[in-house]
């Protein structure tokens, strides 16, 4: 945790999670988010060092890029940099951001082009 007062600037939105939602929304938006993720292995509990099968519900594209983009935002809220509303703040306009620029993007395409689809952040799906 840092110390009151630092760091000195603002954390309304959190620039860093900004950037993780702009991130993940694009690369949502060019890849099959709903690609399940072959063969997942995770750190044995009895040795970290080996890795073992993932015993669990299948893990997707788009739902290991959303979980990269929250952990961000939650990491820097633990860390006392932010709160949880710039993180949500931050999720929401790195998302806008990226909306408009694939808008803008899909007019200058000259081959034919369906448009993009992905998941918003908070469950709707997004087609542009």
């Amino acid at each position: 945790v840092y110390p009151e007062g630092a760091p000195i600037h603002s954390s309304y939105p959190g620039g860093a999670a900004i950037i993780a939602a702009v991130t993940a929304t694009l690369l949502k938006a060019f890849y099959d988010e709903s690609l399940v993720i072959p063969n997942p292995v995770q750190p044995d509990p009895s040795d970290p060092t080996r890795l073992v099968p993932y015993q669990g519900p299948p893990l997707t594209v788009g739902g290991e890029l959303n979980k990269f983009a929250l952990n961000y935002g939650s990491g820097r809220t633990a860390a006392g940099i932010h709160w949880r509303s710039d993180a949500a703040a931050a999720y929401a306009q790195g998302e806008a951001l990226v909306i408009s620029l694939l808008r803008e993007q899909k007019q200058t395409f000259r081959e034919p082009f369906e448009g993009f689809a992905f998941t918003g952040f908070d469950g709707r799906r997004i087609v542009i």
